[in-house]
């Protein structure tokens, strides 16, 4: 079976649909997460008195906040998810972009210290899936000037495409990409521009629809679902028509 990439928040995972992940590992399947942080980067950088600012959905990482940003993601937010998942029964082993390294970035100059994936070295997470790990990473990337910040949405598309996973899950806290209060039941990856374009799709969606449209033309089967509710993460996996689907010329 092919692995499962997970891109999840920066909060607590306990009650939503991560807990279908130890069901998922015993089924024999690879999983790995890549997780955001951004509410907790902004709280941080409002306690420094730095500013934040967002362009078309994506965090602008001036130099002077990128240590702060690497301190948040690849510190204090990826080490509590990775206690947290242990104590689910998951063994977890959090690391970062940068490591390995994985993840290797151009920088996106409009947005500062912000990098685009340009390519992905695999022999860290597979090293920790040889040793029984769920690999958690932080959503850093490098670059030609050390770290960069990565939106996490397209870091896990391009770690998806890189490993050859399956399955790209982008869990939100609403049921898909919504279209008259439902979710759009299934894209192809030209679509996604479309919604964007006509302001259906807004604020974090844009990052995360792109996103699914670059994994969907790695050949990678992307969904938006809603990680607040248990058993979505394996209905997905199942094939169950749970939450937006992106995928090249598939219906859900």
């Amino acid at each position: 079976m092919k692995p499962v990439v997970i891109k999840v928040g920066g909060g607590a995972l306990a009650g939503g649909a991560l807990g279908d992940v130890p069901g998922v590992l015993e089924s024999g399947r690879k999983v790995a997460l890549v997780h955001g942080g951004g509410l907790q980067l902004t709280r941080m950088l409002g306690a420094l008195g730095l500013p934040t600012r967002f362009h078309e959905g994506l965090r602008v990482t001036e130099a002077g906040t990128l240590e702060v940003a690497e301190m948040v993601f690849a510190g204090s937010v990826n080490k509590a998810l990775a206690r947290e998942l242990s104590a689910m029964g998951v063994p977890a082993a959090g690391i970062s972009g940068t490591d390995g390294p994985t993840l290797l970035v151009e920088p996106v100059p409009e947005l500062g210290r912000v990098g685009e994936v340009k390519r992905v070295e695999t022999g860290l997470v597979q090293a920790l899936w040889a040793g029984g790990f769920v690999p958690v990473v932080a959503p850093l990337g490098l670059g030609p000037e050390g770290a960069y910040n990565v939106n996490a949405d397209a870091a896990a598309a391009a770690l998806a495409v890189g490993v050859g996973a399956e399955h790209l899950l982008l869990l939100t806290d609403v049921d898909g990409l919504l279209r008259d209060g439902s979710p759009v039941c299934s894209l192809v990856p030209d679509e996604c521009e479309e919604y964007v374009a006509s302001g259906l799709a807004a604020g974090g969606m844009v990052p995360k629809l792109r996103a699914a449209a670059e994994a969907a033309r790695g050949g990678v089967r992307a969904r938006i679902i809603n990680g607040n509710r248990e058993g979505a993460l394996a209905a997905a996996i199942a094939g169950e028509a749970v939450g937006t689907l992106i995928s090249e010329g598939v219906v859900a």
